[in-house]
């Protein structure tokens, strides 16, 4: 089955216009002729995700999710498939830029995005400040690395999620107070009766409800990259979101979600819960807390799907690829890298050197032996499971409202 598709001719020599980011708008390559990008007036707004998980629930039971299978190229009349996770791309027999509408593929559209401000050239230059100025790279790095001067330009798909949240929690809060203590020891080569004062901690049951409104958190809705790559790109400047527009896609390639709305939820209240945690230790009080049990309660949730630039490339060392990406609107730059072990085992050696230097001095002036007091940590985990989010063990339940 043939998709629907977006072409961008050149008004002066019909040529396919793609999007700059240097000017903001559609010029063709062929003549130097510009097209302002069309203006589209929808306003951002955000959807229910009641609503939407009940009508996606609908359209999976009665099989009306419909697959797209090839695309016709308008230039060429070539017949071929993207890749099953992009909807824009290049013609691979003629090159023209090429961009599938997704509402055949993925029930739920893209309705803003934040266009590229970051050219090919300008985020070349970032990627040769990035190489030189990395800490325990090996010394041959810059003159052995071969750069992929092939960036690709890629708009990957996110979820933003808002809601309110009520929590209600039992825990414990916490009261530190100290003891007298009475203990040997040895000063200047005399055995010596010391007192000391030692932390104790009085635990008092407590309960509450706190409350919070979350607004935009963000979940990548992509499995093309690690996390650990994507997630590093932030932050990202969502109050610039525009609506969506084709016109912006053409000359880059773009990916439909392969996270789905609900998954990205399940994701998205991870975040929330570490937040929450946090409010319910300030609410608790005291010198420490534990959370024993807590419960929360979504009310006017609401998703956006968008889409968010960036450049991804590579480059080889020692015959290994290591890849990056960089924020297609500010720039930042994240990625894998090749270590020296050499300098890294010299680092740690001077360090070694510098604290041993220090704790002869402070033994040497009776420093350890007149510390009389002893203390706790400040803070303790109740369960070490739960210190951050885990985006790799999904809760099972479905989301309450």
């Amino acid at each position: 089955m043939e998709n629907k598709q977006s072409h961008f001719p050149c008004e002066r020599c019909g040529s396919d216009l793609v999007y700059s980011p240097e000017n903001q708008s559609l010029e063709c390559d062929h003549c130097g002729f510009t097209n302002e990008v069309p203006i589209t007036l929808t306003p951002i707004r955000e959807y229910d995700l009641k609503q939407a998980l009940h009508e996606l629930d609908q359209l999976r039971r009665s099989g009306q999710l419909e697959q797209v299978d090839v695309i016709k190229c308008l230039s060429c009349a070539a017949q071929f498939r993207l890749k099953d996770n992009e909807h824009a791309g290049d013609c691979p027999f003629c090159g023209t830029p090429v961009i599938a509408g997704t509402e055949q593929s993925r029930p739920i559209r893209p309705r803003s995005l934040l266009p590229f401000s970051i050219s090919h050239d300008q985020a070349l230059d970032i990627f040769d400040r990035w190489m030189k100025s990395r800490w325990f790279a090996p010394s041959s790095l810059n003159s052995r690395a071969k750069r992929n001067d092939k960036l690709t330009g890629v708009y990957l798909p996110y979820w933003t999620y808002d809601s309110d949240t009520q929590t209600y929690y039992q825990g414990q809060r916490g009261t530190i107070y100290y003891e007298r203590q009475v203990v040997n020891a040895r000063v200047n080569g005399r055995n010596v009766r010391q007192v000391r004062q030692v932390a104790r901690i009085r635990w008092n049951p407590t309960s509450g409800t706190v409350g919070r409104h979350f607004d935009d958190v963000l979940i990548g809705a992509s499995k093309t990259l690690p996390r650990t790559i994507i997630d590093n790109l932030a932050p990202w400047d969502l109050n610039q979101l525009v609506p969506y527009s084709e016109a912006y896609l053409s000359g880059f390639r773009s990916e439909i979600y392969q996270i789905t709305v609900d998954e990205g939820f399940l994701r998205a209240q991870q975040i929330m819960d570490y937040t929450i945690r946090n409010d319910i230790r300030r609410d608790i009080g005291g010198d420490q807390q534990r959370i024993n049990h807590l419960s929360t309660e979504h009310d006017r949730t609401t998703y956006k799907h968008l889409l968010l630039p960036i450049w991804s490339a590579a480059f080889q060392y020692r015959n290994k690829t290591y890849r990056y990406v960089i924020n297609g609107r500010t720039g930042k730059i994240h990625g894998e890298r090749p270590y020296s072990f050499v300098k890294i085992a010299s680092a740690v050696a001077l360090a070694a050197s510098v604290a041993g230097g220090g704790v002869y001095v402070i033994e040497q002036n009776g420093g350890f032996e007149s510390m009389n007091i002893e203390y706790s940590p400040s803070y303790q985990f109740p369960d070490s499971r739960q210190r951050y989010p885990d985006f790799g063990n999904f809760p099972q339940q479905i989301p309450r409202f």
